[in-house]
């Protein structure tokens, strides 16, 4: 690890994704990236590499599947995983085998491929380089033999707005490239802007509006102290809570919601 590399002071406790099955999502996650399957706090979960965690929900209201490419009126998909691979072809077939469906439309090379997960989630399979970039070399002063194979991309109408909140709010690293931040499990967060009418999600679920599909919650030592910051930088704390004393449940300034949980 870089010697002047500094630990940030919020980790990813996990990543947690809405469905209308968790187990059969958990399972398709797990078989498709040899991902080990557990349960954490009840909930179908996969642990990933470094660490990461996926945990599997059914909202309270029913699960709407996004629309891709985006429509207006429709569900959008407010994040989407990509997933780095060695051989494409192969990486496709899997997946499809286990459940997934190849977009018909598709906006990237034969080196970035679309897919949709057996929940409508969109996922991209990115062909990773046989040659190093300046980004696995990035990697490697850090630590990691390789870029990690899953990143998060956040859809938000504005990316240096969005990410320089997330920077003050994780301290996580910003000098990979200006449009992402390195986690501190090495995940690599990317901030898109969006290309459509970005519509903020609604908290708790509602019938008939946008769902947040995907949010993270954040491991943090002092609780009331991070909700504090996180309100200073711009977040807003949801007047819906349901168990403040262990996690307390957030709107990053775009409407991401996302919890800062307690450390235990």
């Amino acid at each position: 690890m870089d010697k002047n590399y500094e630990a940030p002071k919020m980790n990813i406790g996990d990543i947690t994704i809405d469905c209308a099955e968790p187990e059969k999502l958990r399972d398709f996650y797990a078989d498709m990236l040899g991902w080990e399957k557990c349960k954490m706090y009840g909930c179908p979960a996969v642990i990933g590499e470094y660490g990461l965690v996926a945990l599997f929900v059914e909202p309270e209201c029913e699960h709407c599947q996004p629309t891709w490419p985006e429509e207006d009126g429709k569900e959008q998909k407010q994040m989407h995983f990509d997933f780095m691979v060695n051989d494409m072809s192969s990486a496709i077939e899997n997946a499809i085998r286990l459940g997934a469906t190849k977009t018909d439309i598709q906006y990237g090379d034969s080196d970035c491929v679309t897919m949709l997960d057996p929940a409508g989630h969109p996922f991209c399979l990115c062909k990773r380089s046989a040659e190093k970039s300046e980004f696995d070399l990035y990697y490697e002063l850090r630590g990691y033999p390789e870029i990690p194979c899953a990143s998060i991309n956040i859809d938000c109408p504005d990316t240096r707005e969005l990410r320089e909140f997330y920077a003050q709010l994780t301290e996580w690293d910003t000098d990979f490239h200006w449009t992402v931040l390195v986690a501190d499990n090495g995940m690599v967060v990317h901030f898109m802007q969006a290309d459509f009418e970005y519509v903020p999600p609604v908290w708790p679920e509602e019938p008939g509006r946008q769902q947040k599909q995907m949010h993270f919650n954040f491991q943090v030592d002092d609780l009331m102290s991070a909700v504090d910051e996180a309100i200073a930088l711009g977040a807003k704390r949801s007047e819906t809570q349901y168990k403040p004393e262990h996690y307390v449940v957030m709107l990053d300034p775009v409407g991401h919601p996302f919890c800062l949980c307690q450390k235990a």
